[in-house]
């Protein structure tokens, strides 16, 4: 079956790889959107080191796509570390916590030229330092890694019609609020106050 949802596959599949160093038990991973709002980022940096994911774009090439959708699919990588012995090791890291510049190799190792199978192979475009302004602890040091991948999907033999799972996602859910306070035809605020 070719692939029909590949920005949930790449997502797994990057953390995957990246437990394989990134170990669970030592590092927050938390799906993100992209652009981070100054909130939502104080709101994740509650635990480091944290690696955070966001889905940037998928462009698809000039001249085309065809039956199935092509095109460069971007993600983004932010790691934040955080040093309690001073700022001085946020970037090399010691024995209280990993340092900027190994966590950012360590990522690029771990991901360029990765290949997801039936999707296509992760290649590692910039890797950058970030700051977060306004963010007050001085102590944490952050990076971007941007990753590209040339992805193709799509459904040209009937199979999403098969994709019972795929597609009991899309719309086999109860929506919110509790239909027990509100019915469930009614229409309701999903805005916050």
């Amino acid at each position: 079956m070719p692939e029909l949802d590949p920005f949930t596959r790449i997502s797994t599949a990057i953390e995957d790889r990246l437990r394989l160093a990134f170990k669970a038990n030592r590092w927050d991973f938390h799906i993100v959107p992209d652009p981070l709002s100054d909130a939502e980022f104080r709101s994740l940096v509650t635990r480091t080191p944290l690696l955070a994911l966001s889905f940037r774009q998928m462009n698809p090439p000039d001249k085309g796509v065809g039956r199935r959708f092509s095109g460069n699919l971007g993600m983004r990588l932010t790691i934040v570390v955080k040093n309690p012995n001073g700022r001085q090791y946020r970037y090399l890291g010691d024995a209280k916590g990993p340092g900027l510049f190994p966590s950012m190799s360590g990522a690029a190792l771990l991901l360029n030229g990765f290949t997801v199978a039936d999707l296509g192979t992760i290649f590692v475009g910039a890797i950058a330092q970030a700051y977060a302004e306004g963010f007050p602890d001085l102590n944490a040091a952050i990076a971007t890694i941007d990753l590209t991948m040339l992805a193709t999907f799509g459904d040209i033999l009937g199979d999403f019609e098969n994709a019972d799972d795929f597609l009991s996602t899309l719309s086999s859910f109860e929506p919110w609020p509790d239909p027990e306070l509100q019915p469930r035809d009614e229409p309701y605020d999903v805005r916050t106050p």
